[in-house]
């Protein structure tokens, strides 16, 4: 348990005979009575009279008090006035814990904005002050919350910036901005205090979760409620966890749900070897898959979590209505096939969401693997019946292919899609076609030749463009199938590639966040990846979080044992020592 520093009585009782201090006092046991009204015009007047006096211990206590009401009645921006007002008055005293805290209430009432530049910047602040005095919450957790933020806001432009899909952008979003509620709620949780007499400034800055949101302490709990106390308890009652049925439609805060679109699970079934009178018979099953309905639970607890702690919902509050994962992104004539993930396909950009059977729509995503190669009907015949006697593989082969073309013909009319000629089946090489791998592999190549000529600029556009189109394993459907395995992972290397050249670049350039955020989706892939890690570490060292530093480097150690039996390599050590130590100041890995 962290407990907070008393300030000496001494101290408190001259002040006390200062002209601002009376107004203070009588303001602060109208609150005791929820007499806001009143409070809020004695405190104004405290402010005024310590601000004559050129007392910055009583105006910061003043104003924060102002900053807290204010934020009660539903005037955040007048709050986060307040609240600056205050950090700068309590900058003027050598106060860590002062300022601590106050940046602490500034980084709620800007995050409670949708602020989150501000909010990253005082929850910094709070790290600091709070750590120069050994107060902080264990952890680094106002550290990490602001990264957490930082987080978001790369998200948040990589999104304006079309660098990323809108449905992948707030995705992403949702997941941090949940974390940043688990984080800050953990902080405030661990954090505590002494008791001490009525009369001092912090009394009794215990935790109690199941504080009412946003009311003062229970008047038989202290005799006079002072300002500390008032902070600590508000901060605390922001993150109580309760479960809501609804959002009220008067809270200006409570983010709206977002939009999510739920497609058809196609028929993901093995492909057993049978007849073609099977095969005939096989239909779509039109259902919601389990991991579709685990990820809409989960945005649904976030964004209570968000209702709860006054946050706004960041996705909602920055980024428009997200494109629907039945649009395509592209639009052109013809085909354009998704193979990153699960498959889709659009021609003509509609949706082809429903197949003639499973098989048919795995016999399509062959031909698409292998496009610039008609497969011999032979081939096909024992990859997808491989336990069939010859004449049945190849019969079940021919109903699959009726299937798939009058899965194409709802869509394309008389168009032909799938050829056969000399005893091979391919793609009819007339119709326009977009596949995103190909999209992916041509980008890399053309990033890897930029840079070989120097060209930084254009190289990093085009890696930002491959990792872009990057939405996950390729064929994730096929994931056990040999025809895959190898292109698959020569896809996730290169992806790696330019998460790692991206994040390296940007951190030679200062711009931790997009450093960290390549970093983590590197890590999202493969968390044994030492590289990332590393540069992870570096990252936050640069920015003086140590302790963030710390918990990665041993992140990558439990990870490196608990998956592959191994240690980090002599390298990896020797850079986390040197870096940690600071005995030249480099962070680059």
């Amino acid at each position: 348990m962290t407990h907070y520093r008393i300030p000496p009585v001494e101290t408190l009782r001259i002040a006390d005979r200062r002209s601002g201090w009376p107004a203070y006092h009588q303001a602060l046991e109208l609150l005791t009575r929820h007499e806001s009204a009143s409070a809020l015009v004695l405190l104004a007047e405290a402010e005024a009279m310590f601000r004559t006096d050129d007392d910055a211990s009583g105006q910061w206590r003043a104003l924060a008090a102002q900053a807290e009401l204010h934020w009660r009645e539903g005037q955040a921006p007048l709050a986060l006035a307040r609240a600056l007002a205050a950090l700068a008055a309590a900058e003027q005293l050598d106060d860590p814990l002062a300022c601590g805290i106050v940046a602490w209430q500034t980084a709620i009432i800007a995050l409670g904005l949708g602020d989150y530049e501000t909010g990253k910047t005082y929850l910094q602040r709070a790290q600091v002050c709070l750590d120069d005095i050994g107060t902080a919450p264990p952890g680094g957790l106002l550290a990490a919350a602001a990264q957490i933020c930082a987080e978001i806001l790369r998200w948040q432009q990589a999104v304006a910036g079309s660098r990323i899909g809108r449905s992948e952008g707030e995705a992403a979003i949702v997941k941090a901005h949940a974390d940043l509620i688990r984080c800050l709620a953990d902080a405030i949780r661990l954090s505590g205090a002494h008791e001490a007499e009525p009369t001092t400034l912090w009394v009794d800055l215990a935790p109690h979760p199941a504080l009412p949101a946003l009311l003062p302490p229970p008047a038989e709990r202290v005799s006079h409620a002072s300002l500390g106390n008032r902070l600590i308890h508000w901060l605390q009652s922001l993150f109580t966890v309760q479960r809501h049925t609804s959002v009220s439609p008067d809270n200006e805060y409570a983010p709206s749900e977002p939009a999510v679109t739920v497609e058809r699970a196609n028929g993901k079934e093995d492909l057993p070897a049978a007849d073609a009178e099977t095969e005939e018979d096989a239909t779509p099953e039109q259902e919601t898959s389990v991991e579709e309905e685990n990820a809409f639970d989960d945005r649904e607890s976030s964004i209570e979590h968000a209702a709860i702690a006054g946050l706004p919902h960041p996705s909602a509050a920055t980024i428009p209505d997200p494109v629907a994962e039945d649009q395509p992104v592209r639009h052109q004539p013809g085909l354009t096939v998704y193979t990153f993930g699960e498959l889709r396909v659009y021609y003509d950009d509609v949706l082809i969401d429903q197949w003639e059977g499973a098989r048919s729509r795995a016999l399509f995503r062959f031909l698409i693997a292998h496009r610039h190669m008609p497969a011999p009907k032979d081939l096909l015949a024992a990859q997808f019946w491989p336990d069939s006697e010859p004449e049945l593989a190849r019969r079940s082969l021919h109903q699959a292919v009726y299937c798939l073309r009058q899965t194409f013909k709802r869509y394309a009319g008389s168009t032909p899609i799938i050829q056969f000629a000399n005893d091979r089946y391919m793609l009819a090489p007339e119709v326009p076609l977009w596949v995103d791998s190909e999209d992916f592999e041509e980008s890399i190549g053309a990033a890897r030749a930029f840079w070989s000529n120097g060209d930084t600029a254009a190289a990093l556009l085009a890696y930002s463009r491959a990792i872009d189109l990057y939405r996950g394993d390729y064929m994730a459907e096929d994931r056990y199938e040999d025809w895959a395995e190898k292109r698959r992972t020569a896809l996730q290397v290169a992806n790696l590639e330019a998460l790692h050249q991206l994040a390296r670049t940007y951190h030679e350039r200062g711009d931790f966040a997009a450093a960290i955020m390549f970093s983590q989706r590197a890590l999202a892939l493969d968390s044994c990846d030492e590289d990332a890690h590393r540069m992870l570490i570096g990252c936050y060292v640069a920015q003086g979080l140590r302790q963030l530093a710390v918990r990665q480097y041993q992140v990558c150690v439990g990870n490196l044992r608990s998956q592959l039996g191994l240690r980090p390599s002599d390298e990896f050590e020797t850079f986390f020592r040197r870096v940690t130590a600071g005995r030249d100041g480099k962070t680059s890995p």
